[in-house]
């Protein structure tokens, strides 16, 4: 918890106090185009057709290459979106079936601030990465595995999405174990208590 608040701080630095409404608008319409393009979200329940064959379910079920993850993602959105590059950039993490969610983190003028993928019924709007609040808290653990991870895509590029900052960033410290009790054996050295015996 204390190394993602960390790294959090880290990477988003002073955060612009407001995102202009055409870039949030459209860090939102990004994500939902790249959710219907590879099938996530449950959007194929809404009618939507992905670009990926991920099969049927359960045993018809189909991984999807990162390869063709990018492709579709790609053509998705190869136009309507002249703030990718610029104001914003797309992270895609990969799990070893495919494409797992979607996200985007702020650059330039809009650093601090992100949004990730949500179910058709909700708005993926954006937050900054400093709030304290569950979304926030979310965005910037998968901001953090993202960058941690090769296999995430980029769009346009990796390239000042994450900053070189995870070599500093602290480890969690793990929880504190506590000693057996010891009691006196005999000749005066401790040794552990045994577990207590119901008489």
């Amino acid at each position: 918890m204390l190394a993602t608040l960390a790294w959090t701080l880290l990477i988003a630095g002073s955060p612009a106090t407001k995102l202009q409404p055409e870039v949030a608008k459209e860090m939102t319409n990004v994500i939902v185009a790249i959710n219907k393009a590879l099938g996530l979200e449950n959007w194929a329940v809404e009618g939507e057709e992905p670009c990926v064959d991920r099969g049927g379910m359960e045993a018809t079920a189909k991984d999807v290459s990162a390869e063709d993850a990018r492709r579709c993602a790609a053509s998705a959105i190869d136009k309507g979106f002249p703030n990718l590059g610029t104001e914003y950039a797309v992270g895609i993490p990969m799990a070893d079936i495919g494409p797992a969610t979607v996200f985007v983190i702020g650059r330039n003028g809009t650093e601090g601030w992100g949004a990730y993928s949500c179910d058709p019924s909700r708005k993926c709007s954006p937050t900054k990465l400093t709030a304290g609040s569950k979304q926030a808290k979310r965005l910037a653990e998968r901001y953090r595995r993202a960058c941690e991870s090769p296999k995430t895509l980029w769009f346009p590029n990796r390239e000042g999405s994450c900053a070189g900052t995870l070599a500093n960033t602290p480890e969690p410290a793990p929880a504190p174990t506590r000693a057996p009790a010891t009691k006196a054996a005999p000749g005066g050295s401790a040794a552990p208590t045994p577990w207590p015996v119901k008489e």
